[in-house]
């Protein structure tokens, strides 16, 4: 099995990129995972209390849950993920599964800062783009698909989001194997991955 790994700040295309690469590998079993799922719950604070907590900081992120579930996950066993609500910003009693398969990709904002979870991937990807378009994007996402509205995704962007990606995101860069800006070459990426699980099968 290959993993690979998608970082880059709010609004840089990382589920964009994860869905071409699932497209492009139909013969294969393709199984996705975020970091966005391991957020700590936060269940029982109120509502108004969870719209406070800064989810761009590490503390937010239950590391150690991820580190444990993809160590099971390697060695073969099917895992029961957590699953987060972004509107409600809280854990969700029910489980995704993640059975086992030839590609796993992962993805999220902190996925790189970790030295521990870096040594899980074959491959890391990060994607640098310019903060007004990730801004943008932003925009467009939370109103469409989480229920905000504009001036509530520029606070956060500003107060929460920029300085903890100025603080922990933008110096994960160094870590990856690949750096991408906005006009990369799809193909690029698929030709490493078709070396990766060439090379996987031709051990196995």
């Amino acid at each position: 099995m290959i993993i690979v790994a998608i970082s880059g700040g709010t609004g840089s295309g990382k589920t964009t990129l994860a869905k071409k690469i699932i497209n492009s590998y139909k013969n294969f079993s393709v199984n996705y995972i975020s970091l966005d799922s391991y957020y700590k719950d936060f269940s029982e604070l109120s509502f108004a209390d969870r719209s406070k907590i800064n989810f761009d900081h590490p503390n937010s992120i239950d590391f150690e849950l991820f580190y444990q579930q993809i160590s099971d996950y390697i060695n073969g066993n099917n895992i029961k993920t957590p699953i987060y609500s972004y509107k409600s910003h809280k854990r969700l009693k029910k489980k995704g599964s993640l059975k086992q398969g030839d590609l796993l990709i992962v993805d999220g904002i902190l996925i790189l800062l970790k030295k521990s979870i870096r040594d899980f991937f074959d491959l890391s990807i990060f994607l640098k783009v310019n903060s007004s378009e990730r801004l943008r994007r932003r925009i467009v996402r939370d109103i469409n698909e989480r229920g905000r509205n504009e001036i509530e995704i520029k606070n956060r962007f500003y107060k929460m989001i920029k300085p903890m990606h100025d603080r922990y995101v933008k110096s994960s860069e160094k870590f990856a194997d690949i750096v991408l800006d906005e006009s990369y070459v799809f193909d690029d990426i698929k030709i490493r991955i078709d070396q990766l699980l060439d090379g996987n099968h031709q051990k196995n």
